[in-house]
C-alpha cells in the first residue's frame, strides 16, 4: 500500500513540476502525435525497453491541426499518390483513395484495353513492386487492361484471335465514346455528393443547401434534358432556389449582387458541362489505341516476308505500350485531378510523419585516428 501511495505522490510531483523539468539526467518530457489510437503498441514497446514512463493521451491543444493518417486497405494504398498531388485531406474532408483505386484502373483499362498490353504492364508492376511500391498501380491498371482487352477482343493489337465479349471499338465508335460520357456524369455527381458531406462535417450544410444544392440540381436537370424534356421545369425551380439562396447569403441586395450571383452560376454550370464532356476523351483514346494497333497490324499484313511482319508487330506493340501507355496515364491523372478532385478536395490537412525508431546497432568510430 505504501509503495502505491509513493508512486501516486511521485506522479503528482512530476505532473506538477514537469514544465520546469523538460530534460534532466534522469527525466525527459516528450510530447507529440501518434498513430497508435489506443496506445497499446506504444506502451508495449516502452515496456520492452525497460523504461520507467508515465504515458498520457490528453486532448489536442486548442487551435491545433492534428496530422492525418490515411487508413486505407493495402490495395488502395498506392492510390493515395493522387490525392497527395493536391495536398492531404483534412479531418473535415473525404479521403478519395478508395474511389480512386477503382476509378483509375477503370479509366486506364478502358483507354488501353488489350490483353497482351495489359499483361506486359502487370508483369512490369509485379517485377518492380518491391523496389518501387508505386508500380503497384501498374498491376491494377494492367489487370484492368486485360479485362477490357477481352471485352474489346484485342490481344497485342490483333482482333481476330479472341472474340470480343462486348464490342470492337473501331466497329462501334459512338457507343465506345458514349459510355465514358455517362461514367463522367456519375463521377462528377459523386464528387458533388462528397462536397455535400464535407459541408455537413464542417457545419456549413445550411449554406450548401442554399446555393450548392441548387447548382447540383440544375446540373442534373440539364443532363436529364437528353431524355426528359420536363426536367426543364426542375431547372427553373432550382434556378429560383439558387437566386433566393444567394440573396439570403449576401450582405446587401443590389444590382451587383444579382450580377455576381448570375456570373457565378454560369461559371459553375459551364464548368460542370465541360468537365462532363471531357470524359468523352476516354472513348476517343480507346479508339486511338485500337486504331494505332490496327495500323501496325495492317503494315505487317501488307508484307510477304514473315520475319519483317514479326519485326513490325514487335516494334509496333512496343511503341503502342510506351507511347499510348504514357498518354493514357497522363489523361487518367488529368481527369481525376481536374474533373473529379476539384469538386470536393481542398487538401487543407497535413500528413502524419512519424519519427524513425532508434537503431539497435551503434556504429563504432575508427580508433586508429
Amino acid at each position: 500500500m505504501s509503495k502505491s501511495l509513493a508512486d501516486i505522490y511521485r506522479m503528482e510531483w512530476f505532473l506538477t513540476h514537469v514544465s520546469d523539468l523538460p530534460v534532466t539526467d534522469n527525466f525527459a518530457w516528450v510530447t507529440g502525435w501518434t498513430s497508435d489510437v489506443d496506445g497499446e503498441n506504444l506502451r508495449n514497446k516502452l515496456d520492452e525497453s525497460d523504461l520507467q514512463v508515465i504515458l498520457r493521451f490528453p486532448q489536442a491543444p486548442l487551435r491545433t491541426t492534428a496530422p492525418m493518417v490515411m487508413n486505407n486497405p493495402w490495395w488502395a494504398k498506392p492510390f493515395e499518390l493522387f490525392s497527395g498531388m493536391l495536398g492531404t485531406p483534412s479531418a473535415e474532408e473525404a479521403d478519395p483513395s478508395l474511389l480512386v483505386a477503382i476509378l483509375v484502373p477503370l479509366l486506364f483499362g478502358y483507354m488501353f484495353g488489350d490483353v497482351g498490353h495489359g499483361l506486359v504492364l502487370a508483369s512490369i508492376g509485379f517485377a518492380l513492386q518491391k523496389r518501387f511500391p508505386i508500380t503497384k498501380i501498374l498491376i491494377a491498371n494492367g489487370v484492368s487492361s486485360i479485362i477490357f482487352g477481352f471485352l474489346f477482343g484485342s490481344i497485342f493489337g490483333l482482333e481476330h484471335i479472341i472474340p470480343a465479349l462486348w464490342v470492337h471499338p473501331i466497329e462501334q465508335p459512338l457507343l465506345v465514346m458514349a459510355i465514358p460520357l455517362i461514367a463522367g456524369v456519375i463521377i462528377l455527381t459523386t464528387g458533388l455528393a462528397l462536397n455535400a458531406f464535407e459541408a455537413y462535417w464542417r457545419g456549413d450544410i445550411a449554406e450548401w443547401l442554399k446555393v450548392d444544392a441548387a447548382v447540383f440540381l440544375m446540373y442534373l436537370s440539364l443532363i436529364a434534358l437528353i431524355g426528359w424534356s420536363d426536367s426543364l421545369y426542375v431547372f427553373l425551380i432550382a434556378f429560383i432556389w439558387y437566386l433566393a439562396g444567394s440573396f439570403s447569403l449576401a450582405e446587401r441586395f443590389g444590382l451587383v449582387t444579382v450580377v455576381s450571383a448570375l456570373g457565378a452560376l454560369v461559371e459553375h454550370l459551364f464548368q460542370l458541362i465541360i468537365n462532363s464532356i471531357s470524359f468523352v476523351r476516354v472513348g476517343a483514346f480507346a479508339l486511338a489505341h485500337a486504331g494505332l494497333s490496327l495500323a501496325f497490324f495492317t503494315m505487317a499484313e501488307s508484307t510477304d516476308n514473315i520475319l519483317i511482319a514479326i519485326i513490325i508487330m514487335v516494334i509496333g506493340n512496343i511503341i503502342v505500350i510506351l507511347l499510348e501507355g504514357l498518354v493514357v496515364t497522363i489523361q487518367t491523372t488529368r481527369l481525376i485531378l481536374f474533373e473529379f478532385f476539384i469538386r470536393f478536395l481542398r487538401g487543407s490537412g497535413r500528413m502524419f510523419m512519424p519519427l524513425a525508431a532508434p537503431s539497435d546497432k551503434t556504429e563504432k568510430g575508427d580508433n586508429n585516428g
